[in-house]
């Protein structure tokens, strides 16, 4: 039966749980469950310490039970500063936040914002990708027993990071691709994100909220002129090419410029299900992978902001 409650799954799998998500804070956790062994990541740092433990152990989970995260890039939305700062108590004078066996992954060009951003050096695992603009995924990386394929997007001077994740499990392969603050969508970023399980992808604005706001022309310059942020409609194009085999993923809302209804909209006539992330409540944990019952039980589910809302959320 479905699990609705915070506590991370014990069955063998992959599994999502987005914790925030928005232009306040983002960070999601991916859990992975093969033969009694588990391997937890976090997908940015983008939410205080505080909040971000107190979400942990909701889960049942800690900072202790992280093995690493991945950065997508360095904005503060997406890694919070004070995790560059010393711990109150616990850890030796100057020692980060981050457990020291955490590993921190980032593209090597992120190497010197990880640094401002007070990463420990002893932490950073960098790595390369395809070119700025939407290249192939070159490199690949083991995390694990995951396969990661790191792409550098257009987004601002420095480019964000968007993952596809392959999990060989006991029940076959998972997949995921895991892509925010885009700027535009390629078509070497389609062909590689195609046939994923699960696609999570930002659907930051709605086009019609964002010229009617009286935010400055340069700021809308800046996120719709195609190395900023997805609109809704963009989102779903891409949605509609890449075809998920189970859902959508719907991260990064806009607080000023859309709504979880507006990007619900856009994506009505997608392939697949789809979830709305929000900046205040956690989804439920999302299997990644489903058998293909559950994918004909999750294909015409549409859920937004209410956890009683969720479907095909992780089984025990």
């Amino acid at each position: 039966m479905p699990l609705t409650e915070d506590a991370a799954p014990k069955a063998d799998g992959v599994y999502l749980r987005v914790l925030a998500s928005g232009s306040a804070g983002n960070c999601s956790v991916l859990l992975f469950r093969r033969g009694g062994v588990r391997r937890v990541c976090l997908v940015d740092l983008g939410l205080s310490p505080r909040r971000t433990v107190r979400l942990l152990a909701e889960c049942g989970l800690g900072l202790h039970d992280v093995d690493d995260v991945l950065v997508t890039h360095f904005d503060a939305d997406h890694y919070y500063e004070s995790w560059g700062r010393p711990a109150r108590r616990g850890e030796a004078r100057g020692e980060a936040m981050i457990p020291r066996h955490v590993r921190v992954r980032v593209h090597e060009r992120h190497a010197s914002a990880a640094a401002r951003a007070g990463v420990p050096a002893h932490l950073v695992v960098p790595f390369a990708c395809g070119p700025s603009g939407g290249g192939v995924f070159e490199i690949q990386h083991d995390l694990g027993g995951a396969t990661v394929w790191p792409v550098l997007t257009a987004h601002d001077a420095l480019g964000s990071v968007a993952y596809r994740i392959e999990h060989h499990g006991s029940d076959g392969a998972a997949t995921l691709g895991f892509a925010t603050d885009l700027g535009r969508v390629t078509d070497s970023l389609l062909e590689h994100f195609r046939g994923v399980d699960t696609m999570a992808i930002e659907s930051n604005y709605c086009r019609a909220m964002q010229l009617a706001s009286d935010r400055p022309e340069v700021l809308k310059h800046r996120i719709m002129g195609g190395a900023g942020h997805l609109s809704n409609d963009e989102s779903a194009a891409a949605v509609r090419e890449i075809s998920p085999r189970t859902r959508a993923v719907l991260l990064h809302l806009s607080r000023q410029c859309n709504t979880p209804e507006a990007a619900q909209r856009a994506h009505d006539a997608g392939p697949c299900g789809v979830v709305v992330t929000s900046q205040h409540t956690p989804t439920p944990w999302l299997r990644i992978g489903a058998s293909s019952s559950e994918r004909a039980r999750l294909h015409p589910t549409v859920c937004i902001g209410s956890r009683g809302l969720f479907d095909g959320v992780a089984s025990a």
